[in-house]
């Protein structure tokens, strides 16, 4: 990662390098001298420790030294570097765990170096700001005579460093000791994870997602339970386990979720919880929270009632996903997926319009898979985007070669997942990939579900603007599946609408469900837009889409997905 500065370019790993090598020579003996070549003429420092605020090199020189006499001889336990690009520049972040012999104890700071380059291209640095954190030291505040150094290690392999209680392993030792002595008592294990942290840490700094971070943690330090251990397993992922009692569990998860409410920030912060209630205290603790977490990813989500309890069927579940997961790397490079196309009838005359690109999958070694099963593992781990510019390639292949042979061609859809949409390359790719091939704008077009507008409007405002400007027809399908249509009717910019019919489930098409499509239908007309009704299959509901005046429609009624040569054979003339 790089950030441009004045033309220049500021390497990451180097702007590290530079900064791990002063710092050491600060914190080994005091020496200056490497930093004090790098520091502007203007450069300032502030530290909340004894002093304050100075300005300028000899001052911000005579500033670094008093530090260093307050706290040394010093001993580096740990020390972790960020990087960050500013608008003048590049900052490092240095996080640093050290041992005051002296003093005994130990002493968490915080540096951060402020770099821009000098006219002559050299990196200066402008600012430096040491702070100190008292809150983290209280947890282990003195030490020993003699026992510095093995007490601190102790506590790093013992305590979460960011929020003070136990680490994955501590938790994992000491859940096992609460289980085996007490045998005869009931415990469940909660796993709590916060929806959408990478978002709330890009809008609101990391430094907002830490103190998010101890604002839990300080309070599963503090539950007073008789029996019951609480941990950080990794970044935003906490555990609590604990004496079940009823109704335990979801007092627990509704307290969780008014603390997190009541984090003082302009966002609401969601939890999401999975329970596993322990059933068979021979298994290993991290076996139970792998249990508790698939209970987890089936809450995540789900923001009316973000928990959910294991049982064995989600056990298989995960047996049956991880049989995909193990096999999808594979499948590209063997060629085992295939592109399949359902057709698109206009309803006035029933005549073919197009076509929709549908991936299946032959597996090697698990034979056929459906896309109902493979589909949202592979969103849920980001392999879909592999599978979606396959399943474009191949698209475009056949259009070059209908196109070479004289067909009759028609334009063919194919779907961008959600994931794709957050790709800031995804418009180059799509445009040099239909260059390529020579394909006229028509006759590639370009799928995108409601859902994702519902999970980030602003996202996909701006994407399906910049593919249309591309020239790319976009269809919004599944529309009318979420509840946020009409509020994305009116904001976002989209040329048919695919319908879904979910709406006329029932052969009452009178009833509520065909009054909403009708109205619709109506509303999609007078903005201009065209209709596409999908999953049609019945005759009755054929009808009804006449009635409504809609235009095109798709389903098993006219044709079911078939694979490219039949396509061919059947829709495709010379």
């Amino acid at each position: 990662m790089a950030g441009d500065i004045m033309g220049v370019v500021m390497n990451e790993d180097e702007l590290i390098m530079l900064t791990k090598n002063i710092i050491n020579d600060y914190l080994a003996d005091g020496d200056l001298s490497g930093l004090t070549l790098l520091l502007a003429e203007d450069v300032v420092a502030y530290s909340h420790l004894h002093v304050n605020y100075v300005r300028g090199s000899w001052n911000v020189r005579q500033f670094l030294s008093r530090q260093y006499e307050r706290l040394s001889p010093l001993e580096v336990m740990r020390c972790k570097y960020r990087y960050s690009p500013t608008d003048e520049g590049a900052s490092v972040i240095v996080r640093m765990m050290l041992t005051c012999t002296r003093a005994k104890m130990l002493v968490f700071l915080t540096m951060t170096v402020m770099f821009r380059y000098n006219e002559n291209d050299c990196p200066v640095i402008t600012g430096i700001h040491i702070y100190r954190d008292y809150r983290h030291e209280s947890t282990f505040r003195v030490l020993s005579d003699g026992h510095v150094g093995g007490r601190a290690a102790e506590y790093l392999n013992t305590y979460d460093e960011l929020t003070g209680i136990y680490n994955k392993q501590a938790f994992y030792a000491k859940t096992k000791e609460m289980l085996l002595d007490n045998p005869d008592k009931h415990f469940d294990l909660l796993r709590i994870n916060i929806e959408r942290f990478k978002v709330l840490n890009d809008l609101f700094g990391e430094a907002t997602g830490d103190k998010l971070l101890r604002y839990i943690g300080k309070f599963l330090k503090e539950i007073n339970l008789p029996l019951c251990v609480s941990g950080r397993l990794y970044a935003d992922n906490f555990v609590v386990c604990y004496e079940a009692g009823k109704g335990d569990s979801q007092r627990m998860v509704t307290i969780m979720q008014m603390m997190a409410d009541s984090f003082a920030l302009n966002h609401r912060t969601v939890l999401s919880f999975g329970l596993y209630r322990i059933d068979d205290k021979s298994l290993p603790v991290s076996v139970m929270c792998d249990r508790a977490n698939m209970a987890l990813w089936k809450a995540k989500g789900n923001f009316k009632t973000p928990y959910c309890e294991y049982d064995e069927d989600m056990r298989q579940q995960v047996l049956k996903e991880q049989k995909i997961i193990n096999a999808m790397e594979m499948a590209i490079e063997n060629k085992e997926f295939a592109i399949y196309l359902q057709p698109k009838y206009r309803l006035e005359d029933e005549t073919i319009v197009g076509a929709e690109a549908l991936v299946r999958w032959n597996s090697r070694d698990n034979g056929f898979i459906s896309p109902g099963d493979f589909i949202p593992v592979f969103e849920n781990n980001g392999f879909v985007y592999e599978v979606d510019k396959f399943i474009w390639e191949e698209t475009c292949r056949y259009l070059r070669k209908w196109l070479d042979e004289g067909r009759a061609v028609k334009p063919v859809s194919v779907n961008v997942s959600r994931i794709d949409l957050y790709d800031p390359k995804l418009v180059d790719y799509l445009v040099a990939l239909r260059g390529r091939y020579g394909i006229p704008a028509r006759y590639l077009e370009l799928e995108i579900t409601e859902s994702a507008y519902t999970e980030d409007p602003e996202q996909i405002i701006s994407m399906t603007k910049h593919l249309r400007d591309a020239g790319f027809v976009i269809l919004m399908d599944d529309f009318g599946s979420g509840y946020s249509s009409l509020n994305m009717l009116k904001d976002i910019q989209i040329d048919i609408l695919k319908l879904d019919m979910g709406f006329l489930k029932s052969s009452d098409h009178s009833a509520k469900g065909g009054n909403i499509l009708a109205a619709i239908m109506q509303m999609a007309h007078s903005l201009k837009m065209q209709t596409i009704a999908e999953g049609v299959e019945t005759k009755e509901q054929v009808e009804f889409l006449k009635k409504i005046g809609c235009q095109c429609v798709q389903g098993f009624y006219f044709a079911k997905p078939m694979a490219v040569q039949d396509y061919e054979k059947l829709f495709l003339g010379d």
